[in-house]
């Protein structure tokens, strides 16, 4: 079954790549917290019946604990995803039969990023942005659908081995479905229910229900792609950086105004997280928020759970390894970011903290350690599941 889902993920996670892309450069380019969203986000009703915007945090507000909370919620978020993307909820890996091996590293072969999907992550993301710039709304439309369904996927895929594990695995015989192959019936009884929360969010642009959506695609992320070695690492980081740099900062001077403004005024979907702010509020009396976008979340998250899959292979101690020091260089970056954001309101993207906060640990780690080499090429080792003999 792993081999089949992975098929339906690989379509889903192209997307979601390059809207977790575009997001990441449409938060850098909006105004007063560059490094965070604006969406037209809905909540409550106006008199005539119209969804009212959530309100996020003014230019006037002061740095608030909210700024630090988000910290805090990215860390515990990388941290579950980056040991579930090393060991799945309830898979015993050497309780495998040969064939549900041989399935596992099929799966874990396609969900593999190499060199050559950095660079291509960066010409399918501009050039997807340079086409929502000039069909803003039939591709606002045509997003908004794929990022719910892929929502749904998500969330069906953060439960399910809970739910299986719950119901005693009552619902795992498989189902043949054309063009999938075999399903797990546990995927039927999900889906009704995760379709109900993508609805929900739809409907009324809950922060609560966006959040466990964003959330959801994640871990759905982390747990499905995973970097070959530091040198695809760097290389999509490095990438990342400067496709940042560029459309923030110098695509009005290609396309006669700023592009990431036009995509972030335009583009709503569920790739943000939301937090509550402690002490502002609107004119109104309406709850701000704060946001942190998911690219910021999951782009350095990748060189997190090589991180650890590296420390795994090489049986490091819990607090002195390569994803301790990598999430320490994380959350300093990040912190350094939202007090700049929250302090003063200057625009910035976020990467330009994140990058070398992530970077910068691993290779002095690695080089004092004598393990630079060794990091850069990869560990080909730990990429399979031995199968064991018939």
């Amino acid at each position: 079954m792993l081999a089949h889902g992975n098929r339906v993920a690989a379509t889903a996670l192209l997307v979601l790549l390059c809207g977790f892309a575009l997001v990441q450069c449409a938060e850098a380019s909006k105004p007063y917290k560059m490094n965070h969203p604006r969406p037209p986000l809905l909540a409550n009703a106006d008199e005539n019946g119209e969804p009212l915007p959530v309100q996020t945090a003014k230019k006037d507000s002061r740095l608030d604990p909210a700024n630090f909370v988000v910290v805090l919620i990215a860390a515990v978020i990388l941290i579950y995803a980056a040991h579930r993307a090393l060991r799945p909820p309830y898979v015993d890996v050497g309780a495998m039969t040969p064939s549900q091996a041989a399935e596992y590293n099929e799966a874990l072969d396609a969900g593999e990023m190499q060199l050559h999907t950095t660079l291509l992550f960066v010409v399918v993301a501009s050039c997807a942005l340079v086409l929502i710039f000039y069909f803003m709304s039939a591709m606002s439309i045509l997003i908004t659908i794929l990022f719910s369904l892929i929502a749904t996927l998500a969330l069906g895929a953060l439960v399910y081995p809970y739910v299986d594990e719950w119901t005693d695995h009552r619902f795992s015989n498989e189902i043949d479905v054309p063009l999938l192959g075999p399903m797990p019936t546990l995927v039927f009884v999900l889906a009704p229910f995760c379709a109900i929360v993508v609805f929900g969010w739809l409907v009324t642009k809950s922060w609560l229900l966006n959040n466990i959506l964003a959330i959801s695609l994640i871990i759905f992320f982390l747990t499905s792609i995973r970097l070959s070695s530091l040198l695809v690492a760097s290389s999509l980081l490095i990438l990342a950086f400067f496709y940042d740099i560029f459309w923030v900062f110098l695509s009005s001077a290609f396309f006669g105004k700023n592009v990431m403004v036009t995509v972030a005024t335009g583009l709503d979907v569920p790739i943000k997280i939301l937090v509550p702010l402690f002490l502002s509020s609107g004119d109104d009396g309406a709850t701000q928020f704060t946001l942190i976008g998911l690219g910021d979340i999951v782009l350095p998250g990748l060189l997190l759970c090589y991180a650890l899959r590296f420390d795994d292979a090489k049986g490091a101690d819990v607090f002195r390894n390569y994803f301790a020091c990598t999430m320490a260089g994380y959350c300093v970056g990040l912190t350094i970011c939202e007090i700049v954001v929250g302090s003063f309101h200057l625009a910035q993207p976020a990467m330009i903290y994140l990058v070398p906060g992530t970077l910068i640990p691993f290779f002095a780690l690695a080089y004092f350690r004598g393990e630079l080499q060794e990091a850069w090429d990869g560990l080909k080792s730990d990429t399979h599941t031995a199968i064991p003999d018939a």
